[in-house]
């Protein structure tokens, strides 16, 4: 065996060890990034949960890993119950996703809507519905904009 291939094996062991541990670093990073935004949402319902119009449950569930390297997965889910059973369900999707650093998807009813962190460093949150295969809108996701969907929702109730 030569040489050259021990060394460029170790080299990209090397490597793989690094991202393996860059990787985990990431995903720790996200997963705080999910939670502050939780306790955000909590404390903008809290009046409403005091009052006994709902309660929500967060939750760390598996994912399901494509490479049998990467471990168990978690993710985070926020669930929210109305009085009436209704339910908002928000789940960290992932980070790295393309054009952003990751994404929640919130599901109110039928509607679907993408919660985007932008950039990590600044915890700029964004939101956007998908409507099919041409640029979709986006706006600020901010206690102003998340009630505005929360009313929107409960105004469809029966």
């Amino acid at each position: 065996m030569s040489s050259h291939l021990a060394e460029v094996a170790r080299e990209k062991k090397q490597q793989w060890i690094n991202f393996r541990k860059k990787n985990h670093s990431e995903r720790e990073n996200w997963k705080k990034k999910v939670h502050e935004l939780y306790s955000k949402i909590k404390q903008w319902l809290m009046p409403l949960e005091s009052e006994g119009l709902l309660r929500y449950q967060e939750e760390t569930l598996p994912m399901i890993c494509i490479s049998e390297e990467s471990g168990v997965e978690e993710r985070n889910d926020l669930t929210i119950k109305f009085f009436n059973g209704a339910l908002i369900k928000l789940e960290s999707v992932d980070l790295e996703v393309v054009g952003a650093y990751g994404r929640i998807d919130m599901q109110l009813g039928l509607r679907r809507i993408m919660i985007i962190l932008l950039k990590e460093e600044k915890s700029e949150w964004i939101f956007t519905e998908r409507y099919g295969l041409e640029k979709n809108p986006t706006y600020d996701f901010n206690q102003e904009t998340f009630e505005q969907i929360v009313t929107e929702f409960v105004e469809s109730f029966s």
